[in-house]
């Protein structure tokens, strides 16, 4: 078309190009493009409008359908990966049921050991009471033996006249 500046019809391409008649309508890409040269040569302003127009709806169309491809395909490895997720969640069942029957699990014995914890702790803090309480006894029974030696210790004042207990003064 640019060769001969001349427009040709869409039934005219596809017949040069030696293809399906349908291939620019599967292929809007090349329609939008054979529109936009036509409107060139045709210096026509509402024809280079639709043109444009067409080369967008034509690359919004390529690329939606890029995206849609995309979609599937993250689609697929969603569910592929769900699937598997399934399969070790089974297997991992399977095996805490195996291995459940036999033995009991870990919670279980950690919950039981948690009160034989608890009441060794108990024991012990009832051990310190104790002796700490005789710890106190033998530090009272000190302090008042401690009391009597000081104060037999300490001599005894000499009693002495009334006058002597005078305050000095006038």
């Amino acid at each position: 078309m640019r060769k001969r500046r001349q427009g040709l019809s869409d039934a005219e391409i596809t017949r040069r190009a030696a293809v399906n008649p349908q291939c620019l309508q599967r292929h809007r890409d090349l329609k939008a493009e054979a529109q936009t040269v036509r409107a060139h040569l045709a210096q026509g302003g509402p024809r280079a409008a639709a043109a444009a127009t067409a080369r967008k709806e034509a690359a919004l169309e390529v690329e939606n359908r890029m995206l849609l491809e995309q979609n599937a395909a993250l689609q697929r490895t969603l569910h592929e990966v769900q699937n598997e997720l399934r399969t070790l969640r089974a297997h991992e069942l399977g095996a805490c049921l195996r291995d459940g029957l036999g033995a009991r699990s870990l919670r279980d014995t950690e919950m039981e050991e948690l009160p034989e914890q608890r009441d060794a702790a108990l024991a012990a803090s009832r051990q310190a009471e104790t002796a700490m309480q005789a710890l106190r006894n033998v530090n009272q029974r000190l302090m008042v033996e401690n009391s009597r030696l000081i104060a037999a210790d300490a001599p005894e004042p000499t009693r002495t006249a009334p006058s002597a207990l005078k305050p000095p003064g006038p």
